[in-house]
């Protein structure tokens, strides 16, 4: 996911009436059985301008809450939680491009799989014979506590990481939900909700909207320098929202990795996402600010991304080893991610699994890294992370630890692996929150703590310190260098 914008760029998958529950709660009983299908078994969902007879239906996606109505006229989208739904103000088109443009189905066992690629992620679906009475119910959806407890019974039935961040929704929903059922409007409600949010470091857990004109951003994050940057935003009025103005900042530290490079080496490509040069000692450098191409649908964004890698990597063939820089890499696409990291692979390799916390049902879909067919870097890499690595920058960072001649350096990642599933509020607001396991090769979580470099290198020390990126990729350097 890209961090970098208020509402999540990734649209993603709260219990249905309980009528619906009927058709649907036998289907999530008992262990994992449902296994991720090959992607050859992936079919587009439209064909000649329409959607295909066999992809038709209701399908539920227990593991994100979501409900999708493919028909003959189009499709519609629905989010559910604990007896709640509401449709979804999205255009067909963008709900078959950007989350149902393929399909599989499986005999045995019987399943029907809904993904945005035939490399993404697979949605589960259970087919229902009808809308569930709450999705069609004529009621005002808009008012303050139907937007509370669309947020409330959300997190309750899908947030994956309570045990991790310590949270018990049960309690803050009893406390809390007296005061939101006397909140008259949205402007009122907000403060309940980000009392609902209080101390949630989860960048992907957000709640962005509108009240009285004016943008608002209720979002946490863990580290000492995140943590001061964010002191420093709120302490004075701005248009833009947070992550869009630590884009700024980011711009300026930047600064200081141009200034190690020697003169008249430096490129760039992707409006300056993709950095690259040569540091002394034969020692090259690469920097990665977004797991993202040029617009575009996802498989535009990785021919994107890789044509900058393969350009850039040719400029530093004859380098002894490479400084890769990811310190400043806010997230954006997993499978860009997987696209530049296959220009680091010696052999395919299982990077990670996923699987959805709340459906008991699906297997955990593996991710696998093979060598790209054109150009690739296998001496020494040193991989600099930071707290300000986030999320699709995360998961790459995940792939490349896997492989022998990486070494990790820095800071831990800011541990925010799952998607941000993306839930669009009857009220106007957008609330995102994190649904899924991501485990790396060896089967272990790294949520709410973040990835452990295997060499420390001060990038952002607890007490600030000016120009310390710039020591700490000196340092980098000089061990690459020495290599």
């Amino acid at each position: 996911m890209n961090l970098a914008s208020p509402a999540p760029r990734r649209l993603r998958r709260c219990l249905l009436a309980a009528a619906a529950l009927v058709a649907v709660a036998p289907a999530l009983a008992g262990p994992a059985t449902l296994p991720p299908l090959p992607e050859s078994a992936l079919r587009p969902v439209v064909a000649d301008g329409a959607i295909v007879a066999d992809a038709r239906g209701l399908w539920a996606v227990p593991g994100y809450g979501d409900l999708y109505a493919l028909s003959a006229d189009g499709a519609s989208m629905y989010h559910y939680a604990g007896g709640l739904c509401w449709p979804v103000g999205a255009a067909s088109g963008t709900i078959l491009d950007k989350v149902t443009a393929y399909y599989g189905r499986s005999a045995r066992p019987r399943d029907f799989v809904i993904a945005s690629s035939r490399q993404g992620t697979q949605l589960h679906a259970v087919g229902l014979n009808r809308l569930p009475a709450a999705c069609a119910a004529p009621i005002d959806r808009s008012r303050p506590l139907y937007t509370f407890d669309a947020v409330a019974l959300t997190l309750k039935s899908l947030y994956a990481y309570n045990r991790e961040r310590n949270l018990d929704w049960n309690a803050r929903i009893a406390r809390l939900r007296p005061t939101a059922a006397r909140a008259r409007n949205d402007a009122e409600l907000r403060p309940v909700m980000a009392e609902l949010l209080r101390g949630l470091d989860d960048l992907h857990t957000a709640l962005y909207g509108e009240t009285d004109g004016r943008s608002f951003e209720i979002q946490g994050q863990r580290g000492a320098h995140f943590n001061r940057l964010r002191q420093r935003f709120d302490q004075q009025p701005h248009e833009l929202a947070f992550l869009d103005w630590l884009q700024t900042w980011i711009a300026q530290e930047r600064v200081q990795a141009d200034a190690q490079l020697l003169p008249g080496t430096r490129r760039s490509a992707l409006d300056g996402q993709v950095v690259w040069g040569r540091l002394p000692g034969g020692v090259g450098y690469l920097a990665v600010t977004a797991m993202a191409g040029a617009g575009g649908n996802e498989d535009e964004q990785r021919a994107a991304a890789g044509r900058a890698l393969d350009a850039a990597l040719a400029d530093l063939k004859d380098t002894r080893a490479l400084v890769f820089d990811i310190a400043h890499n806010l997230g954006g696409l997993d499978m860009v991610s997987a696209e530049i990291a296959a220009r680091f692979a010696d052999r395919e390799r299982l990077a990670y699994t996923k699987h959805p916390y709340a459906d008991t049902r699906v297997e955990p879909q593996p991710l696998r890294i093979a060598p790209a067919a054109t150009a690739r870097y296998l001496k020494p890499v040193y991989l600099l992370t930071s707290e300000f690595t986030c999320s699709a920058g995360e998961t790459f960072t995940m792939m490349m630890r896997t492989f022998p001649h990486v070494v990790q350096v820095g800071q831990p990642t800011q541990g925010i692996f799952s998607d941000g599933l993306a839930k669009f509020l009857p009220n106007g607001w957008t609330f995102s929150l994190s649904n899924e396991i991501y485990r790396d090769a060896r089967g272990e979580s790294f949520e709410a703590r973040g990835l452990p470099p295997d060499r420390y290198a001060s990038v952002y020390p607890a007490q600030e310190s000016a120009n310390s990126y710039g020591r700490a990729l000196r340092r980098v350097a000089q061990w690459a260098a020495q290599r």
